[in-house]
């Protein structure tokens, strides 16, 4: 489905409640700001119209006390008519005598009075209406990334588990539709994961009852097959059918035993239980646990360790990850060749390599070795179950790590576990 994107209109601006508010506190703040201008600009005309007549006044007073005889024409000069003539003739007579438009300002007392009142005065309507805009802003921002801040907890809470946690906001806008959005998603995951660990329960159960249920018959064919070696020991072909037999039951065995491990793993049914483990002891006692058929099948296992280290980790989990390695090792090397598990630490990572020098792993199967019961059409190897990789992986997925392979054809593979030490710390 095509997602639409669209963007801000004014409507909901004006059907959020904060944003409405923060509009309108904006808008009768601009309205005080121009009703006090005018009150500003009536002011300073009055102040210019005093200063002018008292201008006038001044000239009418000197023009009297120099030229008496003139004092009944006098006023005319100030009330009557004047011309264009008037200003060009008046304008030549005062510009000879320096009185011009360039002259400065402080040198006319008036203007100048003027000129610093309107400075002051619009420094103060402006002062005090970009400090009510900064506050209104300020304020409804704050309240804004409040909300965002408290949203945000809520949503770590329930990352941490707090599944029931909700966001409470029950007013109008795009922050409450979010949070609205949020508790959806909410209540459906709650009601996933109650559902998951009615599965898992579920899971639980059953892989138990099919556990006991099959380890019985397999139990009772490997007693019929002693049973029927007894009795017929002298017979070669049925001897050689009963090897066949016990060597299938065996597998399958190992195959239904790592089948319920990885279910079980899948299902998160298992918890992990780490704990201060020498790394050096659990190679040793994987390794010791293929002693015998390394010797029955001609091959040599060698541990190779620079000191002790140290890890915290599942034993018994992380055990059998290694043991599945050496195990698959095991399986893909000829006789009379070597295997090596190498442990390794730096103070970022513990490296637990397995390799040998078997077949080697084609490149095109590089990337599906770890998928269960995966075949390469390449090996001629039938002994494996197909799933000890799989298990392998997911049981160091589990410890925070992960498994690299590098292999070349008829040079033979390392796998690599990689356990990086800063998730224990």
């Amino acid at each position: 489905m095509e997602r639409q994107i669209r963007g801000l209109t004014v409507m909901d601006l004006l059907i959020n409640k904060d944003a409405k508010h923060f509009l309108i506190r904006l808008g009768l703040i601009l309205l005080a700001g121009i009703i006090m201008m005018q009150i500003v600009v009536y002011l300073n005309t009055i102040h210019m119209k005093r200063v002018m007549i008292e201008h006038d006044d001044e000239l009418a007073g000197y023009l009297t006390r120099t030229y008496p005889h003139l004092a009944e024409d006098i006023p005319s000069v100030f009330t009557a008519d004047k011309s264009a003539k008037d200003l060009k003739a008046g304008r030549a007579l005062l510009e000879a005598s320096g009185y011009k438009s360039s002259l400065q300002m402080r040198l006319i007392p008036g203007i100048h009075s003027l000129y610093q009142t309107n400075v002051i005065t619009n420094f103060i309507v402006g002062v005090v209406i970009s400090a009510l805009l900064l506050a209104v802003s300020f304020l409804f921002l704050k309240r804004h990334y409040n909300k965002i801040d408290r949203y945000q907890e809520d949503v770590q809470r329930i990352m941490k588990g707090a599944i029931s946690t909700r966001l409470d906001d029950h007013e109008e806008g795009s922050l409450s539709k979010l949070a609205a959005s949020i508790n959806t998603m909410t209540a459906s995951l709650h009601t996933h994961i109650e559902k998951e660990k009615q599965n898992r329960l579920f899971l639980k159960q059953l892989l138990t009852d099919v556990s006991h249920q099959l380890k019985t018959p397999l139990s009772a064919m490997a007693m019929y097959n002693e049973i029927m070696r007894d009795e017929h020991s002298d017979n070669e072909v049925i001897a050689s059918f009963l090897q066949k037999s016990e060597g299938e039951l065996e597998r399958m065995h190992s195959l239904i035993t790592n089948l319920l491990k990885l279910a079980k793993l899948d299902a998160g049914i298992i918890e992990l239980k780490p704990s201060e483990c020498k790394l050096n002891d659990l190679i040793r006692q994987a390794a010791e646990s293929f002693e015998v058929r390394m010797a029955h099948e001609h091959k040599k296992l060698e541990i190779i360790a620079g000191g002790p280290v140290t890890y915290s980790c599942d034993k018994e989990w992380l055990l059998e990850a290694v043991s599945n390695l050496v195990k698959n090792a095991a399986e893909h090397t000829a006789a009379g060749n070597r295997i090596e598990i190498r442990l390794e630490e730096d103070p970022l990572m513990v490296r637990i390599s397995v390799r040998d020098s078997g077949e080697g792993i084609h490149l095109d199967d590089i990337n599906h070795i770890f998928k269960p019961f995966y075949r390469s059409r390449f090996s001629q190897n039938k002994q494996g179950t197909g799933i000890g990789l799989t298990l392998a992986k997911t049981i160091v997925d589990m410890h925070g790590g992960f498994i690299s392979v590098e292999s070349v054809i008829r040079k033979g593979t390392v796998f690599t576990v990689h356990l990086p030490k800063s998730i224990n710390s």
